[in-house]
């Protein structure tokens, strides 16, 4: 084995082994307990994410979805993702010390971290995104006719995975046309490559349409209705240039700040770097990104994928530096490293979750002027509670005497609710949930009639009063854990409605994030 493999199979081995030791710890995200529900329900589409995730999911199924099993298809993709740094840092005569520096900050890109341990449908975005860069790359350097299939294929890849990979194909458009590379856009493979592509994604297209493009309408709902957390903290912002500027700076945070100058040198060195001058067409590439997504009001993580290949070139471009001046080297790479492991506990769940707060607490993030110490990252407080919603909803549905019970409905207003009683729910007699939000809405009623239901949930309690006379708080469901994302879940007891529930249930439905 050379060392270039012996490179590429360390960074891989390592990424690996961290995500699958620690994957497993804590419990299921929100957005994972809709995702199972979705694999029960496998379809060519969805209202809020094309099918891949869903599929992942189904994959656990034999395996009772154990978390391990769950996110064993992320953890694979961010692996892939560190080696494929690694390949491409070869490829373009990066020696072993560029190969391995974009291997390990790509591993430990904390947006990474976090994505390759837990299923989301960002989850495979780092991947598919590199892929397609990837190909590109092969094919300005004059690769073969099989690199346009190759990104035929990462593309329906990653347009299966989230359709904002659509924004990198026009980035990438936009790079090669401002730049000598423009020359590869006149072959007739580039609309034989598009063609295909749509061809490969026809399915899904075809339900977005049959379906009226719900997608638009959640990504409307999610624009609309972005909040801070509990702790005043606020990532995404409804106006537009406030939520540019915390767009920009969360570039930075989610790449690791130490780490952020190699990537930001790899989007201006080609402008400088004659040997780096033919990967011009990235750095545009990378300008028009973040305009489109500025534009677009986009949340920070949704060009996270686009790092890893900048990356690769801010390594390339500090080779000869760090070649001449190793004091330089080993201290940059000490103190890369040193910063992601003081953010690793923060992205993974590497410590129990006591633990985990009190590390909170030690950097000052949480427990200052005399308030107490709780769980402030909003990712790991979204994995607390589901079972002990699904045990409280089962208090409530028990006391019902038994005719009325037979009849009875669990009715969510959001997917991670729902999602929670469809898991946890049996261990507990509860039938099925029926939902408001997204593809829960379109799975419909589920034959009950809704003379009673038993409501989870707040931010739909006022359109049930229109249509139930009785709408009673009977129970709360609190997790303090959750403390910095969402506060008790209500549970009501609805009883006389004003109509059957199929005639109610048009007017319940809402489509967003």
């Amino acid at each position: 084995m050379n060392r270039n493999v012996r490179v590429a199979s360390g960074v891989g081995c390592f990424t690996f082994i961290l995500h699958a030791a620690t994957a497993w710890r804590y419990g299921y995200f929100r957005d994972e307990l809709y995702f199972i529900a979705c694999a029960k329900h496998l379809a060519w589409g969805y209202v809020d994410q094309p099918p891949l995730v869903a599929v992942a999911a189904a994959a656990a199924a034999p395996f009772a979805y154990h978390l391990l099993a769950l996110r064993i298809l992320p953890i694979l993709a961010a692996t892939l993702t560190a080696v494929l740094a690694v390949r491409i840092a070869r490829e373009l005569g990066g020696n072993l010390l560029s190969q391995c520096m974009a291997g390990l900050v790509v591993a430990l890109t904390p947006a990474n971290l976090l994505l390759g341990n837990t299923l989301t449908t960002t989850s495979f975005e780092p991947l598919s995104w590199t892929l397609v860069m990837w190909c590109v790359l092969r094919i300005v350097r004059g690769g073969e006719w099989r690199w346009w299939l190759a990104l035929t294929g990462s593309l329906a890849f990653g347009l299966y995975g989230k359709y904002s990979i659509a924004l990198l194909a026009l980035s990438l458009l936009i790079g090669l046309a401002l730049t000598p590379q423009r020359r590869v856009l006149a072959t007739r493979w580039l609309p034989l490559a598009a063609a295909t592509t749509v061809v490969l994604t026809l399915p899904n297209l075809l339900w977005q349409h049959a379906h009226g493009w719900p997608m638009f309408a959640v990504l409307h709902g999610d624009a609309t209705s972005r909040h801070s957390f509990t702790t005043g903290l606020q990532l995404e912002y409804g106006n537009l240039a406030r939520n540019g500027i915390a767009f920009l700076i969360e570039q930075v945070l989610y790449t690791n700040p130490v780490a952020a100058p190699l990537w930001i040198i790899g989007v201006l060195a080609p402008f400088r770097v004659p040997a780096l001058r033919d990967l011009r067409f990235l750095s545009w590439t990378y300008v028009a990104l973040i305009a489109q997504a500025v534009v677009f009001a986009a949340k920070g993580y949704y060009i996270i994928g686009v790092y890893p290949a900048m990356f690769v070139v801010g390594s390339l471009a500090t080779q000869p530096l760090f070649a001449r001046l190793r004091a330089v080297r080993y201290g940059y790479a000490a103190l890369v490293l040193a910063v992601a492991a003081t953010i690793l506990p923060l992205v993974i769940p590497l410590l129990p979750i006591e633990r985990t707060i009190a590390y909170s607490q030690l950097l000052g993030l949480t427990g200052r002027n005399g308030t107490p110490p709780r769980l402030v990252q909003p990712i790991f407080a979204e994995e607390f509670g589901w079972e002990r919603l699904a045990r409280d909803v089962s208090r409530v549905y028990d006391a019902l005497p038994p005719a009325q019970r037979a009849r009875t409905a669990i009715f969510a207003d959001t997917y991670a609710d729902a999602g929670a009683i469809d898991f946890y729910g049996p261990r507990y007699g509860l039938p099925q949930a029926i939902a408001s939000q997204n593809s829960y809405f379109l799975w419909g009623t589920r034959g009950y009639d809704g003379a009673t239901l038993v409501a989870i949930g707040a931010t739909r309690v006022d359109v049930l009063r229109r249509y139930y006379r009785r709408v009673t708080l009977v129970a709360t469901s609190d997790e303090p854990l959750k403390w910095v994302v969402e506060g008790p879940a209500p549970i009501y007891l609805c009883t006389e409605p004003i109509a059957p529930l199929s005639t109610i249930w048009p007017n319940l439905g809402w489509f967003g994030a």
